[in-house]
């Protein structure tokens, strides 16, 4: 068939004249075979940025204490995602001193050294005692939000979600005074408005997020991504799949809920507003407390349902063993894996080239269908190329693809179709990479194929030019 179409194309182009269309002088007429590389999937595991198990640590701020930040930054360098929680306690009933606020810097700077993505999470209680532990005033809150603010807007490279507001017990928004909705809606919009737009937010419920941004549905895909509070605010639950409510996240289920209204509605309309809303910004947490809700199969359908990108790695150990000791089947090339590893390789976005395509009109044109096969899309924006490799000489060239790979959500092909300039390539053999990159970490976007290498391109196929005569 790929010598019909070149005899084909020789004919067009020898008639061209005939029917007055331009065509190449016969010394830049070219000829092109394309061969398609297998698109092999593959099971392993992929260090890609902001995705998979966060490792939590946590840091008291004081004029009294000190941290010995070296052994930050004598972790290997590479992607992958910790949750750093701030105490403020200290501060209560005053403003973060100078002390206070270099040591934030510094840990922060000690960190940013690692490549890694940062959840960061600021707060006054590690006891569960936050009425007693929160500063008395919100004005107080609020003068700590801006302080901390000036500090992470040097970072916005590396913070890639802030969570919560600052207040409740374990910073997880809850048992706290100021927690009604005024107060609420004060706390986001002051932090949202004294951070970095690229900087995520984040609440601890969907009703909170409702409340907050004032609106009870979730986002429209005309509405991600523009830069307001509701694109940029993103869920963390701390008690994922712990009970029916995910203790007390979601209400009872036969509790009423108005659909205009802001309230808690039942566990399956929470799961169905966030699989909506959740396609566009960041949701993770923490698995807790064993029961049924947990086990391997329905929690693999719920992370699923609400795209969840990010678990905490040590906690809950109960329900981490569980997926452990747990076997998937599904008849496909995961079989046999460990829960814990297949849930490992499906948080976050997991791209996969399933075909390629050659078209060898003017001009002509390279089509790819990839799938994400992960639990989530990505919520910042990868560049995505093509680079031709002359298999006998060092000669490279690049195209750019324009495309939005924050919309490249799962259960959706995607479908790239890019001009090639193959007019101004020598004759010879080159072989076609698809590479994806994050323009923030600089870190590649492996592919789950066979065929990608470790700089991480992925092998699409062999585009062999002629030259006539």
């Amino acid at each position: 068939m790929k010598r019909v179409m070149k005899i084909i194309l020789l004919l067009q182009m020898i008639a061209a004249p005939l029917t007055k269309e331009p065509t190449l002088p016969l010394t830049e007429l070219r000829f092109t075979d394309y061969v398609s590389s297998a698109c092999t999937e593959s099971a392993c595991e992929l260090r890609n940025p902001y995705i998979g198990w966060y490792q939590l640590y946590g840091y008291s701020l004081s004029d009294d204490s000190s941290y010995d930040t070296s052994a930050i930054s004598e972790q290997e360098y590479g992607p992958g995602l910790a949750l750093l929680q701030f105490n403020l306690r200290n501060y209560a009933d005053s403003p973060v001193s100078e002390a206070g606020l270099r040591q934030l810097n510094d840990i922060l700077a000690a960190w940013r050294s690692t490549g890694r993505q940062l959840i960061v999470r600021f707060l006054y209680d590690w006891d569960g005692d936050a009425l007693e532990q929160e500063p008395q005033n919100l004005s107080l809150i609020l003068n700590h939000m801006s302080q901390t603010a000036d500090v992470i807007n040097d970072y916005s490279d590396c913070v890639y979600i802030l969570q919560g507001i600052f207040v409740g017990a374990w910073g997880e928004m809850h048992s706290s005074n100021y927690m009604n909705a005024e107060d609420m809606r004060t706390l986001i919009r002051h932090l949202a408005a004294a951070t970095d737009p690229d900087i995520f937010l984040a609440v601890r419920t969907p009703e909170q997020w409702r409340t907050v941004v004032r609106n009870p549905d979730p986002l429209s895909p005309e509405e991600a991504f523009d830069g307001s509070l509701a694109a940029r605010l993103g869920i963390y639950n701390d008690g994922m799949m712990g009970s029916e409510t995910d203790m007390g996240t979601y209400a009872d289920a036969d509790a009423f809920f108005s659909r205009t209204g802001f309230e808690k509605r039942s566990r399956q309309a929470e799961l169905l507003f966030q699989e909506a809303l959740c396609h566009y910004v960041p949701n993770g947490g923490e698995a807790v407390i064993a029961n049924p809700y947990n086990d391997f199969s329905p929690a693999v359908q719920n992370l699923a349902q609400t795209h969840v990108s990010y678990l905490n790695s040590a906690y809950d150990e109960a329900v981490l063993s569980k997926w452990k000791e747990s076997v998937y089947q599904g008849g496909n090339l995961f079989d046999g894996m460990n829960g814990y590893d297949y849930i490992s390789r499906h948080m976050g976005y997991r791209y996969v080239l399933r075909s390629s395509d050659f078209s060898y009109a003017r001009p002509a044109s390279l089509f790819l269908v990839l799938e994400n096969v992960g639990f989530s899309g990505s919520y910042r924006a990868f560049d995505v190329a093509l680079t031709l490799k002359r298999s006998d000489s060092s000669q490279e060239y690049t195209f750019p693809i324009q495309t939005d790979t924050r919309f490249w959500i799962p259960g959706e092909d995607i479908r790239i179709e890019t001009s090639l300039e193959i007019q101004e390539l020598t004759a010879g053999t080159y072989e076609i990479f698809l590479y994806i990159s994050d323009p923030v970490s600089g870190f590649p976007i492996f592919l789950a194929n066979e065929e990608s290498d470790d700089a991480g391109g992925c092998y699409v196929g062999a585009l062999t030019i002629n030259k006539f005569p």
